[in-house]
């Protein structure tokens, strides 16, 4: 039995906010805002954040609030293209969770075996790595691991793309 727990990369979603969720929750926000009555400059100043102020939607605001162009339709588009591109990241996530999850294993699988093993006395170490047929094939191991691990990365890479 495998205990994914003992994996180094943890396998749950991050809590953590990632850009487009600030981004829909910050649209969301002066959207509501601006259907309960309040002005868009003041929604946009009560609920900017700092990453906000240089992104396209920062500068659209200002860029709104310059010339007294009508937004508020606008924002509706940006958020349900912003709530389809977290769809988005969160298909490709699941789509890339196995082959992540199997190329972590597999990295640090061989080295589980070989501890548990030399924890056991099954292996005794002090003679295999003064063997050159050992330590010919650990090379190999280490290297075909190395291929793997750029191979698996590659295609991650472009399923993301």
């Amino acid at each position: 039995m495998i205990f994914t727990w003992l994996l180094p990369v943890s396998l749950a979603r991050p809590e953590v906010k990632g850009p487009l969720l600030r981004k829909l929750d910050f649209l969301e926000s002066v959207i509501d805002d601006a259907q309960s009555g309040l002005s868009l400059y003041e929604s946009f100043h009560r609920h900017i954040y700092p990453d906000l102020t240089v992104s396209c939607v920062g500068k659209f605001f200002q860029l709104a609030f310059n010339q007294g162009i009508s937004i508020l339709p606008v924002l509706h588009e940006l958020t349900r293209e912003t709530k389809f591109q977290i769809e988005r990241e969160r298909e490709i996530a699941i789509e890339i969770a196995p082959a992540q999850a199997t190329l972590t294993l597999l990295t640090f699988f061989p080295a589980l075996i070989l501890l548990g093993a030399w924890l056991a006395k099954i292996i005794h170490l002090n003679r295999v790595l003064l063997a050159p047929i050992p330590i010919t094939m650990i090379c190999l191991a280490i290297m075909l691991q190395i291929l793997g691990r750029r191979w698996a990365g590659r295609i991650i890479r472009s399923v993301r793309e």
